[in-house]
């Protein structure tokens, strides 16, 4: 069962470690060219880029719809030159992902991080384990609101590179710190509950993504 697990988990870790470096150059590459243009702008062009790649690479035609609306936004930020503009998908993903999560907490429903567990344990999952992992998806989803709030607060009252630095690099390292602190939470407060490593955690993840796509 392990053999199995090893690829999947390898899989999660290049995908994560190249969605590291995309968002991070989205706040280096404008930084080095804002003598040049607008580091909105640049940023956006990439994130163009970006997704027109991945809809190449993967077929996807969400990715090319996400370049096309990405580009109008680039329109739209280049001729009122309002680098707000330029937050708005960051703005947006964020929320998104809290919504994600918070749609599964209503009464009725399956929690999100409840069904990703219950990949491999069938559905069987012991009562003080589902609420445990009720009260992690709602961390998830203060997590994501809050990231949001900041993100606008960021671009609204400070300089844009504080805003992308926040949004673009740093976003990475407070997910990781979530993840470890989770999983330290559980080590130590919740040691009858099933142990598990920040990985094991990304590659269920991906596993659930693919079984619901």
């Amino acid at each position: 069962m392990e053999s199995r697990a090893d690829p999947s988990s390898r899989r999660s870790v290049l995908i994560l470690a190249g969605a590291i470096v995309i968002s991070t150059s989205l706040h280096i590459v404008p930084q080095w060219l804002r003598d040049v243009v607008d580091p909105a702008w640049s940023m956006l062009v990439l994130m163009v880029l970006d997704a027109c790649v991945v809809a190449l690479i993967v077929r996807s035609k969400a990715s090319f719809v996400a370049g096309l609306l990405l580009l109008g936004l680039l329109a739209a930020t280049m001729f009122l030159r309002q680098q707000v503009l330029a937050a708005l998908p960051s703005i947006a993903l964020n929320l998104m992902l809290a919504a994600a999560f918070a749609v599964t907490l209503r009464r009725g429903k399956t929690p999100l991080i409840v069904r990703i567990e219950e990949i491999d344990n069938a559905g069987d999952l012991a009562p003080n384990f589902v609420r445990y992992l009720r009260g992690l998806t709602l961390a998830w989803t203060v997590f994501f609101v809050v990231n949001a709030i900041l993100s606008l607060l960021l671009i609204l009252f400070a300089p844009f590179h504080w805003w992308s630095l926040f949004s673009n690099v740093l976003t990475w390292p407070l997910i990781g710190i979530m993840f470890a602190a989770e999983w330290l939470v559980r080590r130590v407060c919740f040691p009858e509950l099933p142990p598990h490593t920040p990985l094991n955690i990304a590659a269920k993840i991906f596993a659930y993504r693919r079984r619901a796509a």
